[in-house]
């Protein structure tokens, strides 16, 4: 799960045999400049986008619901607009945001950026780019993120994948791991006490689950998970011996390097590409290589589906609405949200060698599919976590699958970025 990137903006410009996959160049699409007057200038989506943006956009929770209703806080009416999207950049250029922050955010937030600031300058990185609200509307060329945009074509691209909340990072995989963000849409930095799809596993067998990590992992804050002990978590060598040896569990969840540590991490994070687009690149090259290393494992590669998805839009342009969805049941969020309708669509790729090439999937999918999926494939007999989850789709039960494996599965070429936040190809 990587982090922050909208469909369109990633894929909405790959070039697909297929006439249904939704391509922004048979599209008319844009958005207004100032929503309150729609009839105003509008600015049209183009395939220009770079690694580097000049300002991470806002997606905080009332930022999210700006970006898809075009208003301040209003009550969500019929089919979201889409059209608040260069509003919010906007905002977030001048410095401002409509989400209400504590004095420590806003200290804390200060302190940061200085010492940002100096880290850049002691390591002669160059300034940001100067952003321009119509940024938002740029989407990138196959040219330009060509493994994810590769692997879309060869296999399976999911066009209706939806992040859970319209909201931030933790909210939305904590509905990736336990389909629920109890009660939160934007990040509160505390331990979550709820149930996982790691825990129901563990029920059928202990060693049916890992975490692949390199890093801080957002996934430790459900303590529950390794307070008894570290053995379900290894770092990405170890996954890519798990892979060579076959001795991958029955599910791997792989979080990418945030970049807390000496570079920018491979988590794709616009925020980590603001001066260089080490980070989006290594991304590419994180996934290239676990794709590469499954076709080089053809054993491996027949009963596994590696499946690659964003957590949210982070603020990005989308021109398709949110989705009614199920609440989870539990706590209201304290803005009175009521989780009754999805967060914007994010890019979703299934890989398999079982997965036919060139299919385009239009089923509705959010986060909660994924302990779905998992579950039903090997712990069917337990009940759904929340009500979420119980209504999600199973990737698994939609996908058309063949019945013997691919033999013509490239392996694909990638290119390093010069930081230290790419691994070894």
């Amino acid at each position: 799960m990587m982090e922050n990137r909208s469909f369109d903006h990633l894929l909405g410009y790959l070039d697909h045999d297929d006439q249904t996959y939704p391509s922004l160049k048979r599209l008319d699409v844009s958005c207004p400049i100032d929503p309150e007057r729609p009839d105003g200038k509008r600015i049209p989506t183009n395939d220009r986008a770079k690694t580097v943006l000049g300002a991470d956009p806002d997606h905080s929770h009332e930022a999210v619901m700006l970006q898809m209703d075009g208003r301040h806080g209003a009550p969500r009416v019929g089919s979201a607009r889409m059209d608040g999207f260069i509003r919010s950049y906007a905002l977030k250029i001048a410095g401002g945001s409509i989400r209400r922050s504590s004095l420590l955010e806003r200290v804390a937030g200060t302190v940061l950026r200085a010492l940002t600031t100096v880290w850049n300058w002691v390591r002669r990185r160059p300034r940001p780019v100067l952003p321009r609200p119509e940024d938002i509307m740029n989407c990138f060329s196959e040219g330009e993120s060509p493994v994810l945009s590769k692997l879309a074509k060869e296999f399976a691209v999911l066009v209706n994948w939806h992040a859970s909340v319209p909201g931030e990072t933790w909210p939305n995989r904590n509905f990736a791991h336990a389909a629920t963000s109890d009660g939160t849409t934007n990040i509160e930095v505390r331990f979550y006490p709820n149930r996982t799809i790691f825990e129901q596993l563990a029920e059928v067998d202990e060693k049916k689950w890992r975490i692949y990590q390199d890093g801080i992992a957002q996934v430790w804050v459900f303590p529950q998970l390794w307070t008894s002990g570290t053995d379900n978590f290894s770092d990405f060598e170890e996954l890519f011996s798990h892979i060579r040896k076959d001795q991958l569990p029955a599910y791997s969840f792989i979080e990418p390097n945030h970049g807390f540590g000496s570079g920018e991490g491979n988590s794709q994070h616009p925020g980590n590409n603001l001066t260089a687009g080490d980070s989006f690149v290594a991304g590419e090259v994180l996934m290239g290589r676990i794709y590469n290393a499954l076709v080089d494992s053809p054993d491996v590669f027949s009963k596994t589906l590696f499946l690659i998805t964003y957590d949210e839009h982070g603020g990005f342009f989308d021109h398709v609405s949110s989705r009614g969805v199920l609440p989870p049941g539990g706590r209201v969020a304290p803005s009175g949200f009521e989780f009754d309708i999805s967060g914007v669509r994010v890019p979703a790729v299934a890989i398999s060698a079982l997965i036919p090439r060139g299919i385009v999937d239009h089923n509705f999918y959010d986060h909660a599919s994924i302990p779905k999926t998992v579950r039903q494939q090997f712990a069917a007999h337990l009940d759904a976590l929340t009500e979420r989850d119980r209504e999600a789709n199973d990737l698994l039960a939609l996908l058309p699958l063949l019945p013997a494996p691919r033999i013509d599965c490239p392996r694909i070429t990638f290119r390093v970025p010069s930081g230290r936040c790419a691994p070894n190809p």
